[in-house]
């Protein structure tokens, strides 16, 4: 499970243009803070498709409730690493112990403190060693997490009581060796947007017999799409965010999408949707940065516009996912808007019951590098925000 690490006494300077990694003295790994799992990323863009972050981008880390752990800025790419240490006693001619390199990302916080996110927990399963013993002049090389290095040195031949000293060698390596980080504070990195929320209750869904709200809606139930005319919902699954939730995380909150505010009487009443959720934009200026007419794009990033706003007087609320064989734009309360998106990582977020029905329906989704096409360009949060401000800037439409 991926987890976030404070590094201590480490600050990192957000006002410069390129933010610089300040270390503290005598860096030690036993010195870094309890590792804080958690299960998704909170990154604008997101909603079902992998994004890739520059650093100076807004990310958080979350539970599956959407709870954040750690929320910060994306400061590039570290390798944390240590020289190999080189232990000897009466009895064993030789061995090197080399603590393996840790690779993550690095995240400050508003105060500018210093977080490692890695895939794995900073702990004794997830850290690994590589160690190599000399026994009667014959070298022997394993590579092990630190909780069980013990057992893999017992199965070298002629090892014998010789494992305790080196397993306390490794103990003295976490405890005094130095640490040396090195950061590549250009880089960029992909992660997975944590919100893949869909539609409030109440939307009305335009189907083969008429417009039906969302929550009555079924499996096998004929949706009309843009593209494929009316297709079966394959699953539909209901997520519901309690008030204590949303007060904890008012990134959870829906956005409302006031009548009339994508174009001429689209939508045809206000629309509630997810932040992450798509909408799609229609128009000359999708042409010009995009080079395609149409592109989807999350509703949180037009809250910029006239119409456009986070509902912040709904006490809790009920989102829906909609899923076809493919990627499709569907109707809601007459405004163009996408079907769920089940990218490569984005069913971690409907919990495990709810993706163990869909991967029973498309087993091709358990295969990470299986990439579902797109019904339309997905533009990311930059780009989207960018999008808004040259429609608000034109006094054009966001449905031409």
């Amino acid at each position: 499970m991926p987890s976030v690490t404070q590094l201590p006494d480490s600050t990192i300077d957000l006002e410069v243009e390129t933010p610089i990694l300040s270390l503290g003295e005598n860096f030690v790994l036993n010195d870094l803070n309890t590792s804080q799992s958690f299960d998704l990323y909170d990154v604008e863009g997101g909603g079902g498709s992998d994004v890739t972050i520059q650093p100076g981008d807004e990310f958080s880390t979350v539970t599956a409730e959407g709870t954040p752990v750690v929320t910060g800025t994306y400061a590039g790419e570290v390798t944390i690493s240590t020289a190999a240490v080189d232990v000897g006693t009466p009895f064993l001619l030789g061995a090197t112990i080399q603590l393996n390199d840790i690779t993550g990302s690095l995240l400050a916080d508003e105060s500018g403190n210093a977080y490692i996110v890695t895939d794995d927990p900073l702990d004794e399963d997830h850290l690994t060693a590589t160690v190599t013993v000399t026994i009667a002049g014959i070298p022997t090389t394993i590579t092990a997490p630190i909780s069980e290095l013990a057992a893999e040195l017992n199965l070298i031949p002629g090892i014998g009581t010789l494992t305790d000293t080196i397993t306390d060698a490794v103990q003295g390596v976490l405890d005094t060796a130095i640490l040396t980080i090195d950061q590549d504070e250009t880089a960029s990195t992909t992660l997975a947007a944590s919100e893949i929320f869909c539609f409030v209750a109440g939307t009305l869904i335009e189907t083969e017999n008429g417009p039906i709200a969302i929550e009555n809606l079924v499996p096998g139930d004929m949706v009309l799409t843009k593209d494929n005319g009316f297709q079966a919902i394959r699953w539909i699954g209901r997520v519901r965010v309690a008030a204590t939730s949303l007060e904890r995380n008012p990134k959870l909150r829906p956005i409302r999408i006031s009548a009339g505010a994508l174009g001429a009487g689209t939508p045809t009443v206000d629309l509630l949707v997810s932040p992450q959720h798509r909408v799609l934009v229609r128009s000359k200026i999708a042409m010009k940065m995009f080079g395609a007419l149409e592109v989807l794009v999350a509703a949180k990033q037009l809250i910029r516009l006239d119409g456009v706003d986070i509902a912040t007087d709904l006490t809790e609320v009920d989102y829906f996912h909609m899923l076809f064989d493919r990627h499709e734009v569907v109707i809601s309360n007459g405004a163009e808007t996408e079907s769920l998106y089940p990218g490569p990582q984005a069913l971690k977020s409907v919990g495990k019951a709810a993706a163990d029905e869909i991967y029973a329906l498309f087993p091709e989704l358990r295969d990470l590098h299986c990439v579902p096409e797109p019904a339309r360009p997905i533009a990311s949060g930059r780009q989207g925000r960018r999008l808004a401000d040259r429609h608000g800037q034109n006094a054009r439409s966001l449905v031409a």
